[in-house]
């Protein structure tokens, strides 16, 4: 068998919450980050009281790959590249901002490598107020790309469910979508039954998701951008759970109860549903592979719950993980290489990573409930839902420094997190 690995980061707090729905703690990693600076931006005619450069910081510090650190004073094209070298920064980042009109304006952005003294990347883009978040996120991106050669994850939206508790006792349950930093969170589903499992397609347009609205478990497919009503599916006697799309967007894999027993099916919005899986045993929470040939899925067919791996093309079915007696809730990295997933140690539950050619098992936290994994679209980084202080929160883990970064609500919970791929 496989040695489990244990992972364990220092605690060193750090706040950067300021007008977010959620609360953002950054746990400190012992290894040490790419160093830059962001300085901040200058201001030409009025200000839009949006901090790009403090957004840049704070998204890049965010993935574990940065130490990116603020200055006192603006930095010009004159920039002192032995100062920088002296204090071992190895690129600078700074801009500007002009007001064009009223509600219009241009970023201008400069990236400088310390030691070559060479210009990086620059970048004059014009913006409408209303887009000055939007463009701190793809300008990180930008970063990121530049001085790391891949990509970003920051120009991208988070899903989850907050949970509150209500002045008559009873419980509200909201499906928000935000920022990939927690901003601009919006409700697009309000319910006093659980909502469970969002699920994002491809195209970050449409979201599946659990709703027990009508007193048991059902899928509903929205367009949250959209003012249309949410369609519930398939439509047949029974329950459904655990959604989640196919890469193509067309189609998606659902756990659904026929006669007692629960299978995975393949819908696609058109037909009746097809099984992928016809075991006696429970199949459940599918992912598909990157490229949609595969599915890894939580099943108990050996009297344990583990997970297994089918090749939709072939139908052969493989047992991927073998360390313990519990391990559920599989997803598929986005370069389909290995699989988050949930791994039980005694009583506990904790976020595991699972390289599928080699089954080595990579247990990366040392929580007692942590639930819901899910990638970045980079593959980087890792959301899911843990327990602090017996209340419901988010972390988000970097895979490259094991950096926690933890993601709450002042008050209820906040859970079930999925991750939307890139923009079109």
């Amino acid at each position: 068998m496989k040695i489990i690995k244990f992972i364990i980061t220092l605690s060193v707090f750090i706040s950067l919450s300021a007008n977010a729905l959620l609360e953002v703690n950054i746990i400190k990693s012992r290894e040490a980050a790419f160093p830059i600076v962001i300085a901040p931006f200058e201001i030409v005619g009025n200000s839009n009281n949006v901090d790009i450069s403090k957004i840049i910081r704070d998204n890049l510090n965010r993935s574990g790959q940065f130490n990116a650190l603020s200055t006192e004073a603006l930095i010009t094209n004159q920039i002192d590249f032995s100062f920088w070298q002296e204090h071992k920064k190895d690129a600078v980042v700074f801009g500007k901002i002009e007001q064009v009109s009223n509600k219009v304006y241009n970023v201008y952005i400069y990236i400088y490598d310390v030691f070559s003294e060479k210009s990086l990347y620059q970048k004059k883009i014009r913006v409408h107020n209303s887009g000055f978040r939007r463009i701190a996120h793809f300008l990180s991106d930008k970063i990121y790309y530049v001085l790391l050669g891949q990509k970003g994850s920051f120009d991208t939206r988070l899903s989850y469910v907050t949970v509150t508790e209500n002045s008559n006792g009873g419980r509200t349950y909201k499906l928000q979508i935000s920022d990939s930093d927690g901003f601009n969170p919006q409700t697009v589903v309000r319910s006093s039954n659980p909502i469970l499992s969002p699920a994002w397609s491809k195209d970050q347009k449409k979201l599946a998701y659990v709703s027990f609205k009508n007193n048991r478990s059902e899928v509903f497919v929205m367009t949250p951008f959209l003012k249309t009503i949410p369609i519930k599916l398939p439509k047949f006697d029974g329950i459904a759970s655990s959604p989640t799309w196919h890469p193509d967007g067309e189609s998606i894999a659902l756990t659904l109860s026929k006669n007692g027993n629960k299978d995975i099916y393949l819908y696609d919005f058109k037909s009746k549903p097809i099984p992928l899986t016809t075991n006696i045993a429970i199949d459940t929470e599918a992912s598909f592979s990157p490229d949609g040939t595969k599915i890894a899925f939580t099943s108990n067919r050996t009297g344990q719950v583990q997970i297994y791996i089918k090749d939709l093309k072939s139908g052969k079915i493989s047992r991927a993980t073998f360390e313990g007696r519990y391990n559920a809730k599989p997803v598929f990295s986005p370069d389909g290489k290995d699989l988050a997933l949930i791994h039980r140690v005694g009583k506990d539950y904790r976020l595991a990573l699972l390289d599928i050619a080699s089954r080595d098992l990579t247990v990366m936290t040392q929580n007692k409930s942590d639930e819901s994994p899910y990638f970045s679209p980079n593959g980087g980084m890792i959301i899911y839902s843990t327990n602090r202080d017996n209340k419901g929160i988010l972390s988000i883990i970097s895979l490259h420094n094991n950096q926690v970064v933890e993601l709450m609500q002042k008050e209820g919970e906040v859970r079930e997190p999925s991750w939307s791929n890139y923009s079109n």
